[in-house]
This record gives C-alpha cells, structure tokens and sequence, in this order.
C-alpha cells in the first residue's frame, strides 16, 4: 500500500495541471448537484430505526392521526379574557385566507359547538352559582343591553350609589376594575374592563389565560428552511393586525415550529463551527509547517476533500439530519491530519537532504502504510453506529467514515497537485531534529519518566473507575435544542401549567365505547390528571344542566336572552356629563362606606377626578379622543360578552353527533380506530416522574405511545446502539491491528492507553458535568478510531528507536500538532448555537485530550518498558 500511494503522489507531481483541472471540474459537477440533492431532514423521530417495536406504534399513530404530529402551534397570552378571544377569533379570520400555507386553522374556543355549549361542560353546581351570578346582575346586564353607552354605564352606577341599605350586590369589584380603565384612559392606554370577570370567570366555560390555535403547515421540502412561509405568516398576521399594541403576546412552538429553529440553529451554529475550524486549523497548519504556500495548499485540499464529502452525502443519502450536520468539523478536525504527517514527513526528508522531486513520494512510502491504517481505523469508528439501530448517528458515521478515506485519496493526489504548482521553497521547508530544545525535552520526558507515570496512571484508573458509575445519558430531545429559541421557551413554559397537557400518552382503540371505558378507567390512577376520548367532548349530567340554563334564560328575560347584542358601543352626546354627575355624587357614597367597598369607591374618585381634570385641559377633538378611549376601555368588550351569552343561553342536548368534524378527526381516524389521551398529574420535567407516569398508565394499557414515552425509549436504543458499536469498533479494530501489525505486544502498546484513554474521558465528562446524549454519544468509538492512529504511528514509527529518540523526531510533533488541530477544531463545536453540537465539542475535545496525553505520556512509558526488555 506505501508504494501504491507513492506512486500516486509522483503521478499527481508529474501531471500536476491535469490533477487540478479534473478536481476543478469534478468540484463544479458536484457541487452543482449537491446544491440540488442535499437536504436536512429536522425530524428528531427519524434518528432511530422505524423497525422498533415502539417507533411502530408511533409511526401507526401518527398515520391513524396526522394532525397531531406534525403541526404548529400558536399561543396567544396576555390581556383580559375578552382580548384574547377578539385576539384569537382575528388570527384565526386571518389565517384561515392563507390558504396556500395552511391545511387547516384549528382552535376549539371559536367552534360554535363550543361556543353554544360551553357551559354545559361545568359542574352541576358551578352552573348554578353562575346562574346565580349573572341572574343577580340582570338589571345592570338588561340596562347595558338596552344602552351600552358611557351614558347608560354610569346612569347605572349613579343608580347603585343610592341603591337602599341592605342591598346585597358589593361594587367594590366593579369599582376597582373601573377605576384602573379609567386611569388606564388618561394617560392613553389600552386598559380594557373584563365584563367576563365581573359576571363570572368561568362565563364561557373555556376560560384560561392562554389560547391556542393549531395550524396544519404546508412545508416546501425544496427551501432549506420548509416552514418559512408558514411561521412568517403567523408573524406577518400578528403585525397587521397590531396585537402587540393590545397588550397580547404570540409566540408559536410545536413540532414545526422547533424544527424550523432547529434548521435555523443547527446551520447557524455549523457555520460557525466550520469557518472557525478552518481558521485555526490553517494557523496551526502554518505554525507546523512554517511555509504559507504548502499551507495553502494543504487548506485547499482539505475544503475540496469536504466538498466531495458533502457530495457523497447527497449521492448515497440524500439529506442531513441534526446530528450529521456537524460532520464538516468532524471532516476538517480529522481529514487534516493526513496531509499534515505527509507534509511533516516531507520536511523531514527535505531536511536529511533529499531533492525536491523525489522527496514528496519517499515521504508517501515512509508514511503511506501508516495512513492507510488510519484511516481504516478511523473510519471503522464511525461506520461502528451503522448497524445499530441509531440511525441519524449512522448517518454521520457513513458521511464521516467516507470522509476519512476521501480525505486520504485527495491527501496523495490533489495535495501533491497543489505542492508542485505552488512550489514551495524547499530551504524553508527543510527541517531536521533539534536536539535540546523545550519541545524536545517535554516529548523526550515519559521515556526517561516510566515508573513515576505508570505510578500516576494507575491512580487515575482507580479514580476514574469510581467516577464512571456516575455518568448518564440525557434522553431529553429538547436540551439538545437552543434553550433561548421561542418554540422551546414557550414549549416549557407550557410545560410548568399542571392544566395543560403538553406531555400525554395516547393508546389507539377499536370502537367508542372501549375508548371510553379506558378513558374511565385511566382517570382513576392517581398518576392520571385526566383522560378524555371522543366522548369527553359531549357533556355528561344535562337532564341536570339543562333545566338550570332554562331558569337562568327566563329570569334574564327575552329581551336580554333573545335579542341581538350590540355589535359596538354606542356613542352619546351627554357621556361625559353623566360621566361627571356620578363622579360629584361619589363623595357623599365614599363617606358612608368602610373596608374594601370605601378603598374601592375612594379609588374610582380619584380616577375620575383625574379624568375630569384632564378632559377640561382640552380641546373638543382632545375631549372625543379621550371619551373615544374611555369608551373602549370600559365598553369594548361588553357587545362580545353579551353575544356570549346569548348564544350559550341556546345550548340544547347534544350527542357525539353534533361533535364538529375538526374536533372529531382530532379522536376518530378515518379508519374507525379511537384515541384515548392521558394526561399526567405532575410535571414531567424529570425522568423520575415520566417513569411513574408511563409505568402507571402502561399497567392499563399496555399499548400506549406518546412524547415521555418515545423519549424513555430513545434514550435505550441509544445505549444499547453505543454499546453494540463500541463493541464492535474495538474488535473489529483489534483484529485489523494485528493483522497488520503482527504482533501481540505491538497491538496491547496501541490498545492499553486508548483503553486509559476511554476511562478518563467517562469520569472527565462526570467532573465536568457533560452527560451522554444523542449528539455525543459518538465519542468514544471515535477516539477509539482516532486514538488508534496515534499509537499506530508511534508504535510503527518507534519499533527501531530503542532509546527515545522516536520523541524527538518529527514523528511525535506530527502526533502532537495532529492531535491538537484536531482537538482545537473540535473544541470550535462549542462556538455553535446548536447544544447538541456543543455537547459533542466538549466530549470530544475531553476525548483528544487525554487520548492525546495517554499517546505521548503512557505510550512512550511503555514503549521503553519494551525497549529496555529488548536491549536485554
């Protein structure tokens, strides 16, 4: 193989111009293609194989009911109960007209069968305490509904202030509500009254402070970023419609809404990454070989051997997934290292005074054999993963595996190429070992140093073997995504509201009846907060309900009950004059009055004296502009309460039937099958409490699928996947040693210190607090590949250097600067905005690190060891 690659190298020498000409034209058709072939595949559910026996029942539950896997989701906070609903009502107006981004525009609170029957949904005895309510405020809400102008809310609270002793109606609510409005008023700003909070907070029967609205996104898969248009149709929907002025905060989260931040993080932060890994890697480069022509060359090389690489993932897979994005850095931090061990050989040889022409190749001979092993090793370390069932890591390792050996043909072909035509001085270039210096001295030390380091070496392991049972693996997709991002921060949030079920478990059953005995028999573990199927939907108790609708519709009147609302408030040329009667009679209700009904009254006077003051200060269009505000501040809401209403006095019964078919596709499949949803007691922000809530509602149905579910599962595969590929990259790697280095001892010299190496990178990361997770999962059969390299070439190189003469050489200093460039691009992963990608940096640059400290301290220990047995 070390003649092979030799030879190739004079080849490429001699023909140089032809090299360059064929990889430039190569480069364009591959590029050309890839920009059109190439695609990211954000599903996080497609990083483990389909054929597991969970990722089936997710796939099937996903096919049974595609509108719930894949949507994005709209939250609407912010604001009285009344601007969320105008809020949302709006947004959902909007969106529904785009439908060239839009399947489907979802939200259950503005469905009329809710909207009719919502209060069919309370308890028999929080209806009726409602009932009560609203009955009591029948005069004010009748008079309202007559004149629902300024004019006519202040007649009526004129009117209240002179109402008899005795009267049971406390306007302390009302007056501290009112007086905020006003205040709110004076000084210009929208500080809407809730009509639904002084009626009863539970009037619609759909209350909350958030609303949602649930969009099927049509995604373009040919854009890098498929949901652009979707998510800027939220964003643009949300500015023309000036809901950000109304005090009311959009944020968007869900599947489509995190993936679409995953793209934008993941290239972002691998740009980054990349970029910076060229940079340094070109200083070190230029520090090692102290020539900018030969690090010119070598820099172009390594960029064309990453285009081809890119290529290769288009032709063989056709798209990157979150984790196989990061394969550019993995490519330059490794794939440089080829062509520097030539490039340091080349000096070498330059050095001992070989002529320019002959030197290029002679290097390739001395080295050829040893590279070939590297990259054999090397890329055995990422095809490790391919059959395991972690497939978006054996996507990276297929990528990168191929990498290594691309890496190694374009280090003996194109390098070459690019060395003659620049033509570097070969005086600059000539190196020879200096004896005495610092460098040599610290390379030279673990040889004359054995016993003091094996001493060390084995305190570390016992250390290390107590450390190890510490680490773990964090199965949590969501911390592999940028915490800062809108759709995790609003997903979290969500997270924390016991009222909301954000993590469920759902379980596909036959026919409706078994959808609802499950859902019953759900509800009663304690770990359950909730279990609804389609049945849930239709209001239990109505021969009860009904009845107490009916009185409450009598006692309000058919005026009231029956005809329209007002679409607006009305306007009055006398508002503000009895807007200032009540507010001269308050003084005289404010003296009469104690506890919170005094501090209430004395409050609104003070608001109202205020806007007397200011009303006065202006001119006529200042006087409308300030009535106008005061206006909708205290009125704005009313005609859409009172339609409220209205409409929810004309529940009638209802049945499964009349269920709305947007609803009804959310529980019932097209082919028969129904969902039956749990959701959980507690908040699952733990794995301590996933598993009790899955292992509770597994116990009764053992068929159940969901989010805590997947993730328990994900993290599994994951373990046994690094389980089976460490094992498999260790053997595979072992034999290969010894069928090409044909020796026992020769192969324990390289394993021993990677060995060393693994265990101090396990109890590393538990000191540094960097768990194992989907990203870096990878390290450690990478460093077996990659460590292997190291002990390889210095092995090799020292089987005839028996007294450490090896360490001062260029052999050690290849190693040494290989490790580091490595190492440096791998720590520039921790400039990336994608945690994943963090994580992977922090791993991997702890890996090099002591892979590199185990191959020049404990492998030159032993290597005199053997020396010295040898020289016996």
């Amino acid at each position: 193989m070390s003649r092979f690659l030799a030879a190739l190298v004079d080849a490429a020498q001699r023909r140089a111009v032809w090299v360059v000409i064929i990889a430039v034209l190569a480069g364009a058709g591959l590029a050309k293609y890839t920009a059109t072939h190439l695609s990211i595949d954000t599903d996080t559910q497609n990083l483990l194989s389909a054929k597991l026996p969970w990722r089936q029942a997710e796939i099937e539950m996903d096919r049974q009911f595609p509108k719930l896997g894949y949507t994005l989701v709209v939250v609407i906070e912010g604001g009285i109960p009344e601007v969320l609903d105008e809020a949302q009502a709006r947004l959902v107006e909007t969106l529904r007209k785009r439908t060239d981004v839009y399947d489907e525009v979802f939200a259950i609170e503005t469905e009329s069968y809710f909207r009719r029957n919502g209060l069919m949904f309370l308890e028999p005895d929080a209806l009726q305490k409602l009932a009560d309510d609203v009955t009591t405020a029948q005069p004010f809400l009748g008079a309202l509904d007559q004149d629902p102008s300024l004019r006519g809310l202040f007649t009526l609270l004129g009117r209240a202030l002179n109402a008899p002793e005795g009267t049971d109606f406390d306007l302390s609510p009302a007056f501290t509500k009112i007086a905020a409005s006003v205040d709110g008023s004076v000084k210009g700003e929208d500080q809407p009254l809730s009509w639904q909070g002084l009626i009863g907070d539970s009037a619609s029967g759909l209350g909350g402070s958030r609303r949602f609205i649930e969009l099927g996104a049509k995604l373009d898969f040919k854009q890098l970023l498929p949901a652009q248009a979707p998510v800027q149709g939220v964003r643009d929907a949300v500015r023309d419609l000036k809901l950000a002025e109304r005090g009311v905060r959009v944020r968007l989260t869900g599947t489509v809404a995190m993936e679409h931040e995953e793209i934008q993080t993941a290239f972002s932060g691998a740009g980054i990454a990349a970029f910076l890994a060229l940079c340094v890697s070109a200083f070190l480069l230029w520090f090692a070989l102290r020539s900018v022509r030969l690090v010119l060359a070598t820099v172009i090389s390594l960029a064309y051997g990453l285009l081809l690489t890119t290529a290769f993932a288009a032709i063989s897979i056709g798209h990157l997934n979150l984790i196989s994005v990061a394969f550019g850095v993995l490519y330059i931090g490794l794939g440089l290292d080829y062509a520097l061990y030539l490039c340091m050989q080349y000096r070498e040889r330059l050095g001992q005074g070989l002529p320019v022409k002959g030197a290029l190749g002679i290097s390739a001979a001395d080295v050829g054999g040893y590279m070939t092993v590297c990259a054999a090793t090397t890329s055995l370390g990422f095809f490790a993963f391919i059959p395991t069932d972690f497939v978006g890591i054996g996507e990276l390792g297929i990528i990168s595996g191929a990498g290594m050996i691309i890496s190694l043909l374009v280090t003996v072909t194109l390098l070459p190429a690019l060395i003659e035509l620049f033509a570097p001085d070969p005086k600059k270039l000539a190196w020879q070992p200096v004896i005495g210096n610092r460098l040599s001295a610290v390379l030279a030390w673990p040889f004359a140093h054995a016993k003091p380091i094996w001493i060390v070496s084995g305190v570390l392991i016992v250390g290390s073997l107590l450390l190890v049972p510490g680490a773990r693996f964090d199965s949590d997709p969501l911390n592999l995504r940028d915490p800062k991002s809108e759709a995790i921060m609003t997903f979290r949030d969500l997270l924390q509201d016991p009222e909301l079920p954000t993590l469920t478990l759902s379980t596909l059953v036959p026919d409706a009846d078994t959808a609802a005995r499950l859902a019953a028999e759900l509800s009663k573990l304690k770990e359950v907060k909730r279990a609804l199927s389609l049945r849930s939907f239709v209001p239990v108790q109505q021969d009860e309900k009904l009845p107490i609708l009916e009185d409450l519709r009598f006692a309000l009147g058919p005026q009231l009950a029956d005809a329209p609302a007002p679409t607006e408030p009305a306007v009055r040329d006398d508002d503000f004059a009895t807007i200032d009667a009540m507010r001269v009679g308050l003084p005289a209700y404010v003296a009469q009055q104690t506890g919170a009904q005094g501090a209430a009254a004395k409050a609104l006077q003070a608001a109202l004296d205020a806007f007397a003051a200011a009303y006065t200060k202006r001119d006529d269009a200042g006087k409308a502009v300030l009535l106008a505000q005061l206006r909708a501040n205290l009125l704005g809401t009313l005609p859409a309460r009172l339609a409220g209403l209205k409409e929810a006095l004309k529940a009638s019964a209802v049945g499964e039937a009349d269920l709305p078919p947007s609803l009804v596709d959310r529980w019932k499949s097209r082919d028969g099958l129904f969902r039956v949803e749990a959701a959980p007691n507690e908040i699952l922000d733990n794995p301590d409490a996933a598993h009790r809530f899955i292992d509770a509602v597994r116990s009764v149905s053992p068929t159940a699928i969901g989010a805590p579910l997947a993730q328990d599962e994900a993290g599994k595969a994951v373990v046994l996947a690094f389980q089976k590929a460490f094992a498999f990259s260790f053997a595979v790697i072992t034999l290969l040693l010894l069928v090409l280095m044909r020796s026992i001892i020769d192969t324990l010299l390289v394993l021993v210190p990677l060995a060393m190496a693994g265990l101090l990178t396990v109890a590393a990361s538990v000191l540094a607090g960097v768990p194992f997770n989907f990203a870096n999962v990878i390290a450690l059969p990478l460093i077996l590949g990659v460590g292997v390299d190291y002990g390889v070439y210095l092995v090799q190189r020292g089987r005839d250097a028996a007294d450490g003469s090896l360490l001062r050489t260029g052999t050690a200093r290849a190693v040494l600067f290989g490790a580091l460039i490595t190492m440096v691009n791998f720590g520039n992963l921790a400039f990336a905005k994608h945690p994943g990608m963090v994580s992977m940096g922090l791993l991997l640059t702890l890996g090099l690190a002591m892979t590199l400290l185990c191959a020049l301290v404990l492998l030159p220990s032993l290597l005199a060891l053997r020396w010295r047995h040898l020289a016996k």
